[in-house]
């Protein structure tokens, strides 16, 4: 099967942390026997790069003979669309079906406007992946969508003694990590409460502070994770936030907001879980998690997200969708 793979977001030099679950399921997919093509439009360089790639795609799937498209993001999907001699899949990836809030959790105009352009996007494919039943809800007037969050490779992110860890990254062995993994500046992921919940515990005499780890490669991402003692997630939307996922494959505890499919991957891990997106909530969730002093039972919770198991349920769809385009 021949697979024309279409992403706005993909791993570089300049941006090592960019889109890596993209390419860790696209390697899942090669490892499978799908022979794979990648177009990157680099649309964070200029919005004429959507421009370019809807004259660029249907030339270059005739010409890699593509069996079938796949699309990653609602942007990406609607340029995909132009190909129309075979089929298109499409993932969605969380704030282009959910929305992008600002600092006060309203959702932009121009955030509005994606969500539309995303929509469109769904109903032109023959197949749609989201990451959460959130996502999901979306998009009922679209018949085919499968709920597949993005997988997470156990080899990369596996659990580390926490004081190697920080020794590896010059982290000093004292005091409580309190883990923010997303940039602060970014409205949607919610810093002014992780701060707030950093002020109380000081406040309190715990010995913690809180570290912002963003823009990293997943190698140092994990020893990161296995550095701290509590990822903090108190974002106003998400899909199904793979930091999570990885927090838990290294059994870090995490405490979330009420956000994508968090509760469903918290179910049953302790210590850690969802939380009121509220000060207090959060600090005294927080607080039983460095109280209890111990690693979480995340990974065993994870397992059924390993890389090639979800690789092997979006093979399935793609050969669903292929046969029902040979049905005459």
């Amino acid at each position: 099967m021949k697979v024309l793979v279409v992403t706005n977001m993909y791993p570089s030099a300049e941006r090592p942390h960019w889109g890596a679950f993209i390419r860790s399921q696209v390697e899942s997919l090669v490892a499978l026997g799908v022979e794979t093509t990648l177009y990157e439009i680099e649309g964070w360089k200029s919005t004429t790069r959507y421009a370019q790639a809807l004259r660029d795609l249907p030339r270059l799937a005739r010409h890699v003979g593509a069996d079938l498209v796949h699309a990653h993001y609602g942007l990406s999907g609607a340029a995909a669309a132009a190909v129309r001699e075979v089929p298109l899949v499409v993932s969605f990836c969380g704030d282009d079906l959910l929305g992008r809030p600002d600092a006060h959790g309203h959702i932009t105009p121009k955030s509005r406007w994606l969500v539309s352009v995303s929509r469109l996007a769904a109903r032109r494919a023959d197949a749609v992946i989201v990451k959460s039943e959130e996502m999901r809800r979306k998009i009922p007037e679209v018949a085919e969508v499968e709920v597949i969050p993005n997988g997470v490779d156990l080899s990369r992110f596996q659990p580390l003694a926490r004081d190697e860890a920080r020794e590896r990254l010059g982290w000093p062995r004292e005091g409580a990590v309190l883990l923010f993994a997303g940039p602060p500046e970014e409205p949607r992921k919610n810093w002014p409460l992780a701060q707030a919940v950093e002020s109380r515990l000081v406040a309190r005499g715990r010995a913690v502070r809180l570290v912002a780890f963003h823009g990293r490669p997943q190698t140092e991402l994990a020893l990161a994770m296995n550095a701290a003692d509590v990822l903090l997630l108190p974002s106003f939307h998400e899909g199904s936030p793979n930091v999570v996922k990885e927090a838990l494959a290294v059994n870090l505890p995490v405490v979330a907001a009420p956000v994508g499919d968090c509760a469903e991957r918290l179910r049953g891990v302790s210590p850690g879980g969802v939380a009121a997106r509220e000060p207090g909530a959060f600090t005294e969730a927080v607080e039983q998690v460095l109280a209890s002093g111990t690693r979480s039972n995340g990974r065993e919770k994870v397992l059924p997200l390993e890389l090639s198991a979800v690789a092997r349920r979006i093979l399935a769809l793609y050969e669903r969708v292929l046969a029902r385009r040979q049905v005459p």
